[in-house]
């Protein structure tokens, strides 16, 4: 009895499939992570505000759209919808919660669901 030796055919056509799909998937989750963590980073920026727990939601969407115009990222989630801004025992939070769909080929697509939450209390600990 012979002994195969090496990859068949179509172990190789499996093989550089898995790798096309694989490699497809990760290009296409890049951008939507990138464009979370400048969310992210806009909405650490907005604790160091020295009005944050005095201000309206208005005036922090505002400050947020500022921040984000800036970072070219103004236009990737709709912060009307997405931002929240609410107080629990002297604690206040601000959210921006989204989702973002990436198609992939045909009708498969990629769903990403965002949470980011920062707190700010009155007395810094």
């Amino acid at each position: 009895m012979q002994k195969q030796r090496g990859l068949s055919f179509w172990g190789f056509v499996w093989a550089a499939a898995f790798f096309i799909i694989v490699t497809i998937v990760a290009v296409r989750s890049i951008p939507p992570y990138l464009n979370n963590q400048k969310l992210n980073a806009a909405l650490q920026a907005l604790t160091e505000e020295r009005t944050v727990m005095t201000d309206s939601r208005s005036v922090l969407l505002r400050k947020m759209k500022r921040r984000l115009n800036i970072d070219y990222a103004d236009d990737y989630v709709d912060l009307d919808d997405a931002f929240a801004v609410y107080k629990v025992k002297g604690v206040r939070h601000m959210t921006i919660n989204y989702e973002v769909v990436v198609p992939l080929v045909a009708n498969a697509a990629l769903l990403f669901d965002f949470q980011n939450e920062v707190q700010v209390s009155r007395n810094p600990s």
